[in-house]
């Protein structure tokens, strides 16, 4: 998964041979101007800008939207870095920098091992981080909750983990889930980069006398934009991430921005405008990263990619060698993915789970018939996974259509300054927390103006698909880029040139190589979809709860045995889909689909 910024030509760049007042160059300066390029911007204004103008607005502008007399104060900018929000602003920054070294390091260690090396299981290191990147931060929360705890899953069977569960619930627990999370990120990143280094760089550095250590050193800068670049999306998710600090974070008395933000706006009386100003300051955290990103790559030339550059070379270990760099992966992936699916498995079937028991540890099946025989008056997970299910196949196609248009826009050879724009905007996007997106839509979409003459969604369930939308498209648009960029231009213009139509130009051309990316792209916002907390929680309908939504209500009443088995029951049922669509994908897709395409993604 390839995250770069795109270089756009400069605005006053006339092209070559073409003077400034050639027909032709007025000509492309009105392209700029299409129809399609202004409905995009009204997508995504009515999608992010606007909802989340709205939001920020109250930061400064109470008044605008009835929650103050004032039409113009700073006073809420002190008030929210004081006391708890302060310290929850605090935490966020050192915890997502700290995040975002561990997840590149460890990234750039296992995409090495995995892309250079001859470690065993390479394939199947390809698939964990794949499922390490679907499973949502909440779920493995209460994966290692439920394992560490007293009288939980490890204490069952005569593991004691009283020392580790003080150490966890703390700011430890909160890095390494969070590191786990923001790692697939990284590592996508990183492997697309080393995968278009050739071994030469490596070979010129052991020849003139240096280390394996030294030869790294070497080779580390040259990938440099990679490296930056996995920075900037591990600390733009870290800062944005709800579900560790609706969960680990608040049981640990940890604070952190989005519960900060969260807790001003679900306190009574609630203080939106403080909320605002926690939403500006993650957003505009993100500001440095790219900055780093964008000063370093305009420094000198990164390109190395040629018609020369040979494929990488794996670099053989000895068989005792081998052996041990496949252990030290696989019990990587053991603690990392592992150790919370076994303590979320484990806990759904123990009596009792995280209470004293004299008569000792019972297994029991209990709590998965009370999964769709509740013990809370309706609240089974038949009808929360059913929605969970219908929006995800929704989001996730809308979702994908829009993120390909927008992704051909970012690659255009000549999209100007609105090219531009949109790459950053889409980046920065990035760092919008869900909390945001979810308040934003109630202010923008609450408007008398927006409701009477625009559209009127406000608490129904295609608001709660359009935020769903808004959420998943800018991180899905720059998943698509890396694969669209690496399609000429030329095989939709053979297309065209032989008769064929727009459609059946993409049908033919493009679609057969970005199969595989769309497949994985579409499996990708499905499955957060479903797991969604954030949004869900603040923008679900009356009597229309989401699964993750249910399964949440039963944690917060102290029936976490229930609700463990409804998130079990709820990854087996995202696992279940994802096995289904990459089948119905091997059995109906020609063959040839499967044997080209973006070479990120293996199905």
């Amino acid at each position: 998964m390839a995250i770069t910024i795109l270089n756009a030509p400069d605005l006053d760049e006339t092209p070559r041979g073409e003077s400034a007042l050639s027909p032709s160059y007025r000509h492309d300066r009105r392209r700029r101007f299409s129809p399609g390029g202004v409905a995009i911007w009204i997508a995504l204004t009515l999608l992010i800008i606007a909802p989340v103008m709205s939001f920020l607005a109250l930061s400064v502008s109470p008044r605008m939207f009835q929650q103050g007399s004032e039409w113009f104060t700073t006073k809420f900018i002190g008030q929210a870095f004081q006391g708890y929000t302060g310290r929850g602003i605090f935490d966020s920054l050192w915890v997502s920098t700290l995040v975002s070294l561990l997840a590149v390091s460890i990234a750039t260690t296992l995409a090495w091992m995995i892309h250079r090396t001859n470690v065993g299981g390479r394939r199947m290191w390809a698939v964990m981080m794949w499922l390490l990147l679907l499973m949502p931060t909440w779920m493995m929360t209460l994966g290692w909750s439920d394992l560490l705890q007293p009288f939980g899953a490890a204490q069952a069977v005569g593991i004691n983990t009283r020392y580790l569960y003080h150490e966890f619930f703390g700011p430890m627990g909160i890095v390494i889930v969070l590191t786990a999370a923001a790692l697939p990120f990284a590592y996508f990143i990183i492997s697309a980069g080393l995968q278009g280094l050739g071994p030469e760089y490596e070979d010129a550095a052991r020849i003139h006398g240096a280390s394996r250590f030294l030869t790294i050193r070497t080779v580390l800068p040259i990938i440099a934009p990679a490296l930056l670049s996995a920075i900037a999306i591990s600390f733009a998710e870290t800062m944005s991430d709800f579900g560790v600090a609706y969960t680990l974070g608040y049981h640990s008395h940890f604070p952190m921005a989005t519960y900060a933000l969260f807790n001003a706006i679900a306190n009574y009386p609630a203080n939106f405008s403080v909320a605002a100003v926690i939403a500006v300051v993650l957003i505009l955290s993100v500001v440095p990263p790219i900055a780093l990103q964008s000063k370093v790559m305009r420094s000198r030339s990164y390109a190395v990619l040629s018609g020369r550059t040979k494929p990488p070379r794996r670099r053989e270990f000895t068989p005792r060698g081998r052996v041990a760099a496949t252990a030290v992966v696989a019990l990587f992936f053991f603690v990392v993915l592992g150790v919370p699916v076994l303590g979320a498995v484990g806990g759904s079937f123990i009596s009792n789970l995280g209470a004293y028991s004299a008569s000792g540890v019972h297994l029991t099946m209990r709590y998965y018939t009370q999964v769709f025989n509740p013990s809370i008056t309706g609240k089974s997970l038949f009808a929360p996974l059913l929605l969970s299910n219908q929006l995800g196949l929704i989001v996730a196609t809308g979702t994908g259509f829009l993120a390909v248009i927008l992704a051909r826009r970012l690659v255009a050879s000549r999209g100007g300054w609105s090219q531009r724009v949109t790459d950053i905007f889409l980046l920065g996007s990035v760092a919008v927390p869900g909390v945001v997106l979810g308040v934003g839509y109630i202010f923008f979409y609450n408007l008398p103006f927006v409701s009477n003459n625009v559209v009127n969604i406000y608490k129904t369930l295609p608001l709660l698909m359009l935020a769903l939308v808004a959420s998943a498209l800018p991180g899905q648009t720059r998943f698509m880029a890396g694969p669209v960029s690496q399609i000429q231009p030329s095989l939709g213009e053979a297309a065209r040139v032989h008769g064929a139509g727009r459609l059946r130009s993409w049908r033919t051309t493009n679609l057969p190589l970005m199969s595989r990316v769309l497949l994985w792209g579409w499996l990708l916002t499905f499955t957060k979809t479903i797991s969604e907390l954030a949004i869900a929680q603040i923008l679900y309908p009356p009597s229309q709860e989401p699964a993750s939504v249910t399964i949440q209500s039963y944690l917060a009443n102290f029936e976490s045995g229930t609700g463990t088995a409804m998130t079990v029951m709820t990854l087996v049922e995202m696992l279940a889909v994802i096995g289904v669509a990459m089948l119905i994908y091997r059995l109906v897709t020609p063959r040839g689909w499967r044997r080209i395409g973006w070479s990120g993604v293996r199905s």
